[in-house]
């Protein structure tokens, strides 16, 4: 398990964004009338309700109490009733912060009330069918196996959580935010936690969290899903999530003197999202020191793996993000431009992703490596991408993950209010030595 030997402050980290995380996103293939059921559906201890796993099945049929006892998203809807979540809702002028939809689409399995069953509950939070799809046309037959094939589940309905593109689209939601459904700049000054995202590192924190395995990837999994390398999961990610972010870019911004700020990183502005310091920090890529900076590492990123594949699109896609972060400074229609031309720089490589060889993973952790020395990435949330985006670099050219010095790593990301750039550089060089 790569991510076991984690330091607690790295997983605090990841699970603490966990909390927040919902699945909107649809199978294509779904009834769009389907039913979700409710968690109830998959307690029994005949199901997924099991105390301890099984090894007659191919899963561990233990899923349901994994989830009630070690997975934060169990606790999403109960989050809203916590001091912290009753505070956010006063600031904000929410009466019933159990009720809000700005708060549920995050924070509860918001199925319409017609497509409800009778053991649905709102307060399960974040349930099996949050991800997994509503499943009234495949939970009767879906563990009929051989004569019930995952293919035949799939055009029931179930989310094909193992393909990396299906995953991050249904991650994003609430990790990124979608149009219509995003943590605002008001509620993070509210108190809402900022959030972040890595595909491969959410999803390997997620399935070992409390040190139990959500599922086991064996090889029965391999077979029935198979298992994409680190990297393809790295890269997928990474697209979707530029994708996302430029899709919500690219809509028109709500009515009023400023734009969304919740769109922006928020450390061109705040030292640390504590708010109980104030100090200039990295210069825009645009060239003007102090001037608002939009989220780009995720496309900074997808550019350095490029130039590790030998892509030519490579040195394009940097000039193209210059573009994007310089357009506030004319108007929001520039935005909208440079958003649209990125994202159709994107969508060629979102259906063909580029793929990394080991000794191209060495590379570009060597590139990385050797910019962050130069300077680059030195706020806090480019070097939040940057560690999660090592880890799996490291893994995939053969080095190990859970060294000292890679625990170290993730312990100078504890906390934003104590990071310091210069201790950061220095160990990242240590780590990928």
């Amino acid at each position: 398990m790569r991510f076991a030997l984690f330091p607690a402050c790295a997983r605090a980290l990841v699970l603490a964004a966990l909390l927040g995380a919902a699945a909107a996103a649809a199978n294509p293939g779904a009834p769009a009338d389907a039913v979700h059921q409710g968690v109830a559906s998959c307690a029994s201890g005949i199901c997924h309700g099991s105390a301890k796993p099984r090894s007659a099945t191919p899963v561990q049929q233990n899923e349901y109490v994994t989830w009630q006892h070690f997975d934060p998203h169990a606790g999403a809807f109960h989050a809203l009733s916590e001091p912290r979540g009753r505070e956010i809702a006063r600031r904000l002028g929410i009466a019933d912060v159990t009720a809000a939809p700005q708060c549920l689409g995050c924070h509860a399995d918001a199925a319409p009330p017609a497509q409800r069953g009778p053991r649905f509950q709102l307060d399960d939070g974040i349930g099996c069918e949050s991800c997994h799809g509503a499943s009234d046309r495949w939970i009767a037959s879906h563990a009929d196996t051989p004569r019930v094939t995952h293919a035949d589940n799939l055009r029931a309905g179930l989310r094909p959580l193992e393909q990396p593109v299906v995953r991050a689209s249904v991650c994003l939601d609430c990790h990124v935010g979608s149009v219509g459904n995003l943590a605002t700049h008001a509620m993070m000054a509210a108190g809402h936690p900022r959030l972040s995202f890595e595909l491969d590192t959410y999803t390997e924190l997620w399935r070992t969290s409390g040190g139990r395995e959500h599922y086991v990837r064996d090889q029965d999994y391999r077979q029935r899903k198979g298992l994409p390398p680190a990297t393809d999961v790295w890269i997928a990610g990474l697209l979707a999530q530029a994708r996302r972010q430029l899709a919500i870019l690219r809509e028109d911004p709500a009515p009023g003197l400023l734009p969304e700020f919740a769109l922006f990183n928020c450390y061109s502005c705040h030292r640390t999202m504590g708010l109980s310091r104030w100090a200039a920090r990295e210069s825009s890529p645009a060239g003007s020191a102090g001037a608002l900076r939009f989220d780009d590492s995720a496309l900074r990123l997808i550019a350095a793996v490029l130039g590790a594949a030998g892509s030519a699109d490579a040195t394009l896609l940097p000039e193209m993000v210059r573009e994007l972060q310089a357009a506030p400074g004319r108007d929001w229609a520039a935005v909208q431009r440079a958003a649209a031309a990125l994202d159709a720089a994107l969508a060629p490589l979102a259906v063909r992703p580029p793929a990394l060889s080991a000794p191209q993973a060495r590379v570009l952790l060597e590139q990385l490596s050797a910019a962050v020395q130069r300077g680059e990435y030195r706020d806090y949330a480019g070097a939040e991408q940057v560690a999660m985006g090592a880890v799996v670099l490291l893994e995939a050219s053969g080095q190990p993950t859970g060294s000292a010095a890679v625990e170290a790593l993730f312990a100078s990301l504890a906390d934003d209010e104590r990071f310091d750039a210069a201790r950061f550089r220095s160990l990242l060089e240590h780590a990928t030595k």
